[in-house]
């Protein structure tokens, strides 16, 4: 695919190209005009916005969500353009407005899009949990927490990445959650709870980390969440022997079986 900076179409063409029905022609588009980061291109966002045509309007957010890249421009005009959209008669549109609100500013858009964490659509509730990834304030770790347990597996994976990555909380509800999710169906969640409880030194994480060393030496995660649960500093200076060994001896330290 074309580098956004490479691609050379007019504007006006590459508003075009956001609407074809190719998913990756469509994106490369959108990215293209997000590279530009104009007041052109803001201009016609922010209108698509107000169209009639519910597919504009999400279109429209999903420029806006990441204009500027690498260096944003016109946060403030983004966020107020695409906040109306939450109140959306349309799914497909609040859902590209949850993420287009978060890549502008996560935390201002917390509290805009926790209460869509009940939604019935699987696909906005996996927007809610993307979009309170990484913000820091009990509100949004609540909900997060709740989503662990959703009925959606695709919601419980990127909600218990959530807790177990990009949040560092570490209390008695976080680390039990992470430690019922263990036994979770699907096995993206339970990988996420094994590395969330290893970076947080619990015991509970050892015999799944030994797994995870043992069909993958070279997992950078496993190794890094092993090597933080032994206290052995950065991962890079321990080879996955060592952590496996050092993972069996604590084992056996605490009553464990190998």
């Amino acid at each position: 695919m074309k580098r956004p900076a490479d691609d050379i179409r007019p504007i006006s063409d590459l508003f075009a190209a956001a609407f074809e029905a190719n998913d990756d022609a469509a994106w490369g588009a959108i990215a293209a005009l997000q590279w530009r980061g104009s007041k052109e291109v803001l201009d016609r966002a922010v209108a698509l916005t107000r169209s009639n045509d519910p597919t504009s309007r999400g279109r429209g957010a999903d420029v806006l969500g990441q204009l500027g890249l690498p260096e944003r421009t016109f946060p403030q005009e983004s966020f107020s353009a695409v906040l109306p959209l939450l109140e959306d008669e349309e799914v497909t549109v609040i859902r590209a407005a949850i993420y287009a609100l978060a890549h502008v500013d996560r935390e201002r858009a917390a509290s805009h899009i926790i209460p869509f964490a009940d939604h019935d659509d699987e696909d906005i509730r996996y927007a809610v949990a993307f979009g309170l990834c990484a913000v820091d304030t009990p509100e949004a770790e609540g909900v997060l927490l709740r989503l662990m347990s959703d009925r959606d597996a695709d919601v419980r994976n990127w909600a218990t990445f959530g807790i177990a990555r990009q949040s560092g909380a570490d209390t008695d509800q976080v680390r039990e959650a992470l430690a019922a999710a263990l036994s979770d169906d699907d096995v993206d969640v339970r990988y996420e709870s094994i590395i969330g409880l290893g970076v947080r030194r619990d015991s509970r994480a050892v015999t799944y980390l030994k797994v995870l060393l043992h069909e993958d030496p070279d997992d950078i995660f496993a190794r890094e969440a092993a090597a933080n649960l032994l206290g052995l500093g950065e991962d890079g200076q321990v080879t996955t022997a060592e952590l496996l060994g050092a993972l069996q001896r604590l084992q056996r330290w605490s009553g464990g079986s190998g």
